[in-house]
């Protein structure tokens, strides 16, 4: 689809709706201390682009692309850029709309996200976005890849190794969606994430442990904040301040820290251990 080639016209901002399903950029596929630095990403990447909007009125930034679905205006492309003009105090914003059920929109959410003129998608978020396009071409791995399609096309479309994509393909047909709980599942599409399907290359310890919703979000709150707080102070003082903690706790919690230490401190170059 060549939505570059659709008129643009000014669309007020306040018609505009977000919705999960449309979101490629979901923080839950990154892991806990990572998604601190997309966060500091996505604010600079918007700061940027509202400075530069309030100091120039009559400039505009790329055309939000638009899906109108059963009436509803909703914003497939360009979420920083509509909160840059909000915060620009900007009323209206350019906007290429597309006439789409759900189901299209949800696609063409996953596809337009890849291309490179924006802020990258984290690694993980580009496989998970390969991940259910390749589950919708494929009516979830019961068909082959269709005409004009091919393996290598795919992973250079949204910047994935193509040995990905193939263990991807060959994934698809084995998935059991009754294996999995709501919570697992891709609001658009509602096909089980990568991260859920791939196996233990890439799990979190806590996916292994059943306990209470509100426990896994502020475990989920706290690992960002821990991780912000060691990245931040760097590998000897963080190292050092486990060290403390170990000594003085001997608990499971601070023997956790030390083992996530070590394991940086070996795929760090710059580590000082």
């Amino acid at each position: 689809m060549n939505w570059q080639a659709l008129p643009i016209t000014m669309v007020p901002l306040a018609g505009i709706e977000t919705d999960e399903a449309l979101q490629p950029r979901t923080r839950d596929v990154v892991a806990a201390r990572d998604r601190h630095r997309l966060d500091e990403a996505s604010e600079l990447h918007i700061a940027r682009m509202r400075d530069d909007l309030a100091a120039f009125p009559s400039k505009e930034a790329e055309p939000l692309l638009v899906a109108e679905v059963g009436g509803r205006q909703l914003l497939v492309d360009g979420h920083h850029r509509k909160e840059a003009y909000r915060q620009a105090r900007r009323s209206v914003a350019p906007v290429r709309l597309l006439r789409l059920s759900m189901d299209e929109a949800v696609l063409v959410s996953k596809l337009v996200n890849c291309e490179g003129v924006k802020l990258p998608l984290h690694p993980e978020q580009a496989k998970e976005a390969a991940w259910q396009y390749l589950a919708h071409i494929t009516e979830r791995g019961r068909r082959p890849l269709p005409p004009g399609q091919s393996r290598r096309g795919i992973a250079g479309t949204f910047g994935v190794s193509k040995s990905t994509v193939c263990r991807m393909i060959e994934m698809l047909p084995k998935v059991k969606l009754g294996d999995f709980g709501e919570e697992a599942l891709d609001p658009g599409t509602g096909w089980p994430r990568w991260r859920q399907c791939r196996g233990n290359a890439w799990r979190d310890v806590l996916d292994d442990v059943s306990q209470d919703d509100r426990d896994r979000v502020k475990a989920s709150r706290l690992a960002e904040k821990m991780a912000a707080m060691l990245d931040k102070a760097g590998s000897k003082v963080a190292r050092m301040a486990v060290v403390m903690l170990v000594a003085e706790r001997k608990d499971e919690a601070a023997d956790l820290l030390m083992q996530y230490l070590d394991a940086e401190s070996v795929c760090d170059p710059h580590s000082d251990f």
